[in-house]
């Protein structure tokens, strides 16, 4: 679907729970499988968080969840995002 991914690109399906990543690229030759996922809205761009790492894998983007195989989540090239640690709640009014 999009260039190459960069070297610190993961696969999605070897994130775990808690992790949040923007999607890269997706590594299918399968037409109708980017098709799905492209109307799923799980295209090059999009952050998603992990909800499960098991299988199904699910994933949360936006207001929607979707679960997939394990196998089709390692077709999906991520960059994880690092935790900011705090809220902005949490910085705004500290304890």
């Amino acid at each position: 679907m999009s260039a190459r991914p960069e070297p610190t690109c993961k696969a999605l399906g070897t994130l775990r729970y808690g992790d949040r990543a923007l999607i890269i690229d997706v590594e299918s030759a399968d037409p109708i499988f980017n098709a799905k996922l492209a109307a799923r809205g799980l295209v090059p761009g999009v952050e998603v968080g992990v909800l499960r790492s098991g299988d199904p894998f699910l994933v949360s983007m936006d207001e929607s969840r979707w679960a997939m195989t394990r196998d089709d989540a390692n077709t999906i090239q991520v960059n994880l995002i690092k935790p900011t640690g705090k809220s902005l709640l949490r910085k705004l009014w500290p304890r």
